[in-house]
């Protein structure tokens, strides 16, 4: 092959990303793409019934697997992950791979149930401070374990002033 053929080559498969060779995908994203899949199927399985294939007619049979797999893309386009990405990686994952890929979406569900046992904190009320100018200065930490001044309406002194008549024109 000539220099200038495989410099051509070369900067085509540098420059277009789809001929680039993808990153090879962690335990974790495979785990995620699993778990979304798993939910999105189920989702559609529940809108039609629960009901067995050989229950369905033909029409209904199209219509559930064209939505799953739809949920499916859609289950990989919310992990960044493309479908011939994630088919290439599980097919050349060997027992490791999987067993991995266990280890990681327990890691996965751990951390959900951590997250649904943590109380949720509702917003309170808002305190806001009035300062930064030398006559009404912003203090941080006054004392120790003492909570922060919070006024409540229109502080002394600068209350609107009544607006004053219009001069009648004659």
């Amino acid at each position: 092959m000539s220099r200038g053929l495989s410099l051509l080559l070369l900067s085509t498969c540098l420059t277009v990303p789809g001929l680039a060779p993808a990153g090879e995908l962690t335990p974790e994203q495979v785990a995620r793409v699993r778990r979304d899949e798993k939910a999105a199927l189920e989702r559609v399985n529940a809108a039609h019934g629960n009901r067995k294939p050989s229950e369905m007619d033909n029409g209904e049979r199209r219509q559930v697997i064209q939505e799953q797999q739809k949920a499916v893309q859609e289950a990989l386009e919310k992990n960044g992950v493309s479908a011939k990405d994630y088919a290439r990686h599980t097919a050349r994952m060997g027992p490791k791979g999987n067993a991995e890929v266990e280890e990681a979406a327990k890691r996965l569900e751990e951390q959900e149930k951590q997250k649904a046992a943590e109380p949720k904190k509702e917003p309170g009320e808002i305190q806001v401070q009035a300062g930064f100018s030398e006559d009404n200065p912003v203090t941080l930490e006054q004392q120790e374990g003492a909570g922060p001044t919070v006024e409540v309406g229109i502080p002394q002194g600068e209350e609107m002033p009544a607006e004053e008549p219009a001069p009648a024109e004659e």
